[in-house]
């Protein structure tokens, strides 16, 4: 150590001599110190592995390749230590150093700060003592007590005694006792999937069910040996719990699809596989298919939406108001999900027409609507299918309706052959007459030689038209007495037509078109008819009576 440390002075002393010989002065002279253990490679410097105290110098050249720093460095070198310590034991060691206790036989190593501030490892070298193991073996019918320990063993076991005294390895010596009772056999379990078994140590056969059953037979040994059999027989035993399944649209099946298109679909679908005793186990799988039901619409409307007339799993009904996709679960009666329907829906924008003013006589029909009018209307609305499949409005702007002229044909309606008939318009004024026989006027007269029908066409100032025909019937039961004895009142009549006649039996009214409005039987030679409901107008009423006579008359409902 002096040595080296001489060497460095008469090394710095001579340096600059020499260094001013080849090169120029170094620019600056960096002392440093390194303090470190067992050794130190100084890498970026002159390269060389430092083991013990020393000191070395390096010169660092600066980018003109001109000496520019010399580092003049120290090395302390501090030293670790090895050590080992050996170890044995009956059973396990507690290592005070490590705090820790072995009970494996091995090498183990612990780490510890020496004084110098490096690493010491210690190792310790642990052998395991083997204690002597002494044992006896007992075989017998009749339990066995063990004066070791002094315990009574009634079935086979092995049981360990460490006794008090050292023996080799001063270890203390462990006695074993290995005892084997003669007069008991393993429990034997029989699982089948037939409907029987016979145990050979009996010979006894038992049939299907669950049991434990014992037999005790003399063994080899001359012992009592009790046998036990458990036993299980039978399929039933493997027969797995139903699982219940419901499922939308369809179920897949092993290779198979089940699908549903309207109704539902209950089925039970059976799985058959090999348990562990090899045989078959059944599982049953309960399906029921819910029918999915796509429903694709479109309409218009905004808030107004559109309503599918079924209720909800909820008890609401669908009210859509939106382009979009929803679904709904269906209930049945059970309150069960019955099917699912999905909407795929669209709200298409509506139109609206107006259509011009119409005038109509008496009645309009719009084809719009198929709606018959008989009253003016201000506006009327109607909503109808466009091409986009959504309502579309229509309103007609305005609906005017001009009265039919009130126009009926009075006179004899039935005569004797061979006479005439004169047939008169009774109306509205001002209105002009066009009769089916050619004739303008209000009044004709007609000799039909047979039963004949008459028709009047009845025009108003406004163009309006009516059409009256009257039947002028050929008779003999039919006289101008008879015809009076027939009362109609009142005529013209507003609620209500009273019929009253000597032996009369039945009374039908019939309009101008011929067809019959009301049929009522007489009761004590008299009928009342209401005519709260028909239209203003004429009507042609006709009475019969018990012995054959009928009776036609014209009555005119006004209100």
């Amino acid at each position: 150590m002096k040595k080296g440390f001489i060497g460095f002075l008469l090394m710095a002393f001579c340096l600059p001599f020499v260094m001013h010989a080849q090169y120029k002065a170094p620019i600056a002279i960096v002392y440093d110190t390194i303090d470190t253990c067992n050794s130190y490679t100084w890498v970026n410097g002159d390269g060389y592995t430092y083991t013990q105290n020393s000191t070395g110098y390096h010169i660092y050249k600066n980018g003109m390749g001109e000496d520019s720093v010399m580092v003049v460095r120290t090395f302390i070198i501090r030293k670790g230590s090895m050590a080992e310590v050996s170890a044995s034991s009956c059973g396990g060691y507690y290592w005070a150093l490590s705090d820790s206790v072995y009970e494996t036989p091995g090498d183990y190593t612990y780490t510890i700060t020496n004084a110098e501030g490096c690493d010491s490892v210690v190792t310790l070298h642990f052998t395991h003592k083997n204690p002597d193991t002494l044992y006896t073996d007992i075989a017998q019918c009749e339990p066995y007590t063990w004066s070791a320990d002094g315990v009574t063993y009634s079935n086979d076991t092995t049981a360990y005694f460490t006794s008090q005294t050292a023996g080799a390895d001063s270890c203390h010596t462990v006695y074993g006792l290995r005892f084997s009772r003669m007069t008991t056999a393993d429990t034997m379990f029989v699982a089948t999937c037939e409907t029987s078994y016979t145990w050979p140590i009996n010979n006894v056969t038992y049939n299907t069910g669950s049991d434990i059953v014992s037999y005790k037979k003399v063994n080899a040994g001359g012992c009592d040996t009790l046998y036990t059999l458990k036993y299980t027989i039978g399929a039933g035993q493997f027969e797995l719990p139903d699982t219940n399944i419901s499922v939308f649209g369809y179920y897949v099946w092993g290779n198979d699809t089940i699908k549903t298109d309207s109704t539902r679909i209950d089925t039970v679908l059976v799985q058959t596989f090999a348990s562990v005793e090899d045989c078959d186990t059944v599982k049953n799988y309960k399906v029921s298919i819910l029918p999915i039901f796509r429903i694709d619409t479109a309409f218009c409307g905004g808030s107004r939406g559109y309503r599918w007339p079924v209720a909800t799993a909820d008890g609401a009904l669908i009210k859509l108001t939106k382009t979009g996709d929803t679904t709904y679960i269906c209930k049945g009666a059970d309150r069960k999900d019955s099917c699912m329907m999905e909407f795929h829906y669209t709200n298409t924008a509506s139109d609206t027409t107006w259509l011009p003013a119409v005038t109509a006589c008496g009645a309009y029909v719009w084809d719009a609507n198929d709606r018959t009018y008989r009253t003016s209307q201000d506006t009327i609305v109607c909503r109808l299918t466009n091409a986009a499949r959504c309502d579309s409005v229509v309103i007609l702007t305005k609906l005017t309706i001009v009265p039919l002229p009130n126009v009926y044909i009075g006179g004899y309606l039935q005569i004797h052959p061979g006479h005439s008939t004169k047939l008169y318009a009774v109306g509205d004024s001002n209105l002009t007459y066009l009769w089916s026989t050619g004739e303008t006027t209000d009044t004709i007269t007609v000799t039909p030689s047979e039963n004949t029908e008459y028709s009047l066409t009845a025009t108003n100032s406004t163009g309006c038209q009516r059409i009256t025909t009257a039947t002028v019937v050929i008779t003999d039961g039919l006289s101008q007495a008879t015809s009076n004895a027939v009362k109609v009142f009142p005529n013209p009549a507003s609620t209500k037509v009273n019929i009253e006649g000597d032996n009369l039996v039945n009374v039908k009214l019939y309009n101008m078109l011929g067809q019959l409005m009301v049929s009522k039987d007489a009761v004590s030679g008299k009928v009342s008819i209401p005519v709260n409901d028909y239209n203003n107008g004429s009507y042609i009423l006709r009475a019969e009576t018990s012995d054959g006579k009928t009776t036609i008359r014209s009555v005119v409902i006004k209100k």
